[in-house]
């Protein structure tokens, strides 16, 4: 029997895929722009279990474009009130939070459980992103991720036995968490094709201020195609684009 709350999911899914999602776990590292809009559609389809982790805190310029980002919010940790949040749509769901985010140290037990991994780490934490998908890996587990361009997004999905993160940003598969620290994710991994705003000359200087410019819908679009392909691939109906592959969604 499908509770009330989630009867406007059937005809688009069965009781039984319904039911499916109801014991599905999902991790998610990192719960501001795509952790955290990912983390409010699952929630809204039903899925049973979330395991959050960061390590941050709201402030005033996470509310352009973060979920649980409100002038209530500001100062809390993002994972709590996130939970908070999440509580809110669905009291039944089952919430557990990693306050001081995934660390090469932790990630083992933060991935207890899981059925699936969305990887929405900070854009300057990729040592963590890669000790997160590493330990991925070693559990079978698939893990994606999705970056807002501007009006646009792009989803990456990693297969535990395709091509690694590692491969995929050329880095040594031998290189170590601490060896990492400085690195970030190269933007054109993300795409072929960056919008118009994103120069060289720019993203040098995003980067070293360590602010990247990014806006709500953006980050709504990713979140919006993560999930969807997430919970069709959680349910046997389609197989999402594999890593070198990926889905690109973008308005100039």
């Amino acid at each position: 029997m499908v509770k009330e709350q989630f009867i406007r999911n059937l005809g688009i899914m069965s009781e039984e895929e319904v039911q499916r999602l109801h014991g599905t776990t999902i991790a998610i590292a990192g719960c501001g722009c795509i952790g955290g809009f990912s983390a409010e559609l699952l929630a809204r389809m039903g899925i049973g279990k979330l395991i959050l982790a960061d390590p941050d805190t709201f402030d005033v310029s996470n509310i352009n474009r973060q979920c649980a980002a409100t002038h209530l919010t500001v100062g809390q940790k993002k994972a709590e009130a996130l939970k908070n949040h999440l509580l809110t749509i669905n009291p039944e769901m089952e919430i557990v939070c990693y306050n001081d985010g995934v660390t090469e140290k932790n990630v083992a037990p933060f991935l207890e459980g899981a059925d699936y991994v969305i990887d929405a780490i900070d854009y300057f934490a990729f040592p963590e992103s890669v000790a997160l998908h590493r330990a991925a890996r070693q559990r079978d587990l698939f893990i994606t991720t999705a970056v807002a361009l501007g009006f646009g997004t792009s989803v990456l999905t990693f297969d535990p036995k395709g091509l690694t993160l590692e491969e995929y940003t050329q880095i040594p598969e031998d290189i170590t968490i601490d060896e990492l620290q400085g690195k970030t994710f190269p933007p054109s991994a993300y795409s072929q094709k960056l919008p118009d705003y994103a120069t060289e000359e720019n993203i040098s200087g995003w980067i070293e201020n360590r602010s990247i410019p990014t806006i709500s819908v953006g980050q709504a679009l990713g979140p919006g195609v993560l999930v969807s392909k997430l919970v069709l691939h959680l349910l046997n109906r389609q197989t999402p684009k594999i890593v070198p592959d990926y889905f690109q969604l973008q308005f100039e």
